[in-house]
C-alpha cells in the first residue's frame, strides 16, 4: 500500500503549506523567513515522514526538506498578503483537501488491518483463468458508474445524461461511490462474471458509448452504468497481469471498506 501512503504524504504536506511553517515548533531556529522562524523541530517532523516511507536520513535530504519549507513559508506569506486562501472557492478547496487527507488516512488504516498479499493477487489471477473459460466472458468491458441512494435520484441523472450532461462530471458530483466518482465514475475493465448481479446480465447487451436507460439496483444502491469500451478478452500471463489485478483489488477493497462503514451509520432527513 506504499502508493497510497505516498499520495497521502503529498496531500498532508500540501495542507501544511499554509499553516505549518507559521508555527515555530520546538528545537533550534534554523532560518528566519521575513520574521517567520523555521526550526529543527519542524524539519525533523518532515524528515521523519520521508524516512517512514523509505527515504534515507541524509544531509542532502535535510537540505532538500529545508529548502522546501523555506519555499512553502514564502508562498504562504505571499498568499496571505493577497488573501488567496479566501478568494473565490479556495477556502472550500482547502477544506476538501483536508477531508481527502482524512479519507486516505482512514483507508491506509484499513489496509494495514487488511493487507493485500502476493497470494491474494495470485488467487485472483487463477480465478480469472477459470472465468476466461466461460462463454459469457469472451469480451471484457471498460465501465463507468454513478451510484445513488434512490431510484428517483438515479432517474433524474439519466434525464440529465439524455440531455447531454457529462457522465464524468455527474459521477464526481453525485456518485455515492467516492472512489470511482473521483475518477469521473471510471471502474476499469471487467468481465461480466466479475460484476454484481443484475449488472452482469445487463452489460453484455450494451454497446460502446451506451449507458443504462434504467437504474440498476444492487445492495450498494442504484447504479447507472456506462460502457466506455469493449474488447475481446485475452488472458495475459501472471507477470503481465499482476499489477493491474493488484490495483483492481485495492479498489475492490476500498469499496468493501466503504460498504461496511455505511452499514454502521444511520442517515436521516430532518422532518421525515
Amino acid at each position: 500500500m506504499k502508493h497510497i501512503n505516498k499520495i497521502l504524504i503529498l496531500i498532508l504536506l500540501g495542507l501544511a503549506s499554509h499553516f505549518a511553517t507559521a508555527q515555530t515548533g520546538g528545537g533550534t531556529v534554523l532560518v528566519v523567513v521575513n520574521g517567520a522562524k523555521i526550526t529543527s523541530g519542524q524539519l525533523n517532523e518532515w524528515v521523519n515522514v520521508a524516512v517512514s516511507e523509505g527515504a534515507k536520513d541524509t544531509p542532502e535530504l535535510r537540505q532538500s526538506v529545508l529548502n522546501d519549507l523555506i519555499l512553502r513559508e514564502a508562498v504562504s506569506q505571499d498568499a496571505k498578503k493577497t488573501d488567496l486562501l479566501t478568494t473565490g472557492n479556495n477556502a472550500f478547496k482547502i477544506k476538501l483537501a483536508e477531508q481527502n487527507a482524512v479519507l486516505e488516512l482512514w483507508f491506509a488504516q484499513y489496509f494495514k488491518a487488511h493487507p493485500l498479499s502476493e497470494a491474494d493477487v495470485k488467487a485472483e489471477y487463477e480465478k480469472q483463468v477459470s472465468l476466461s473459460k466461460e462463454p459469457q466472458n469472451t469480451k471484457e468491458y471498460k465501465l463507468s458508474q454513478i451510484v445513488t441512494n434512490t431510484e428517483a435520484e438515479a432517474n433524474q441523472i439519466i434525464t440529465q445524461l439524455n440531455k447531454g450532461a457529462s457522465f464524468a462530471v455527474l459521477a464526481q458530483e453525485k456518485s455515492l461511490d467516492k472512489t470511482s466518482g473521483a475518477r469521473g465514475g471510471i471502474m476499469g475493465w471487467a468481465l461480466p462474471s466479475q460484476l454484481a448481479p443484475p449488472i452482469n446480465s445487463v452489460v453484455p447487451n450494451m454497446a460502446k458509448g451506451q449507458f443504462t436507460v434504467k437504474p440498476i439496483q444492487t445492495n450498494n444502491g442504484w447504479h447507472i452504468v456506462m460502457v466506455d469500451d469493449v474488447k475481446p478478452f485475452v488472458l495475459p500471463s501472471f507477470d503481465e497481469a499482476k499489477a493491474g489485478i493488484a490495483q483492481a483489488l485495492v479498489q475492490q477493497r476500498r469499496q468493501e471498506a466503504v460498504s461496511a462503514l455505511m452499514k454502521t451509520i444511520k442517515i436521516s432527513q430532518p422532518g421525515k
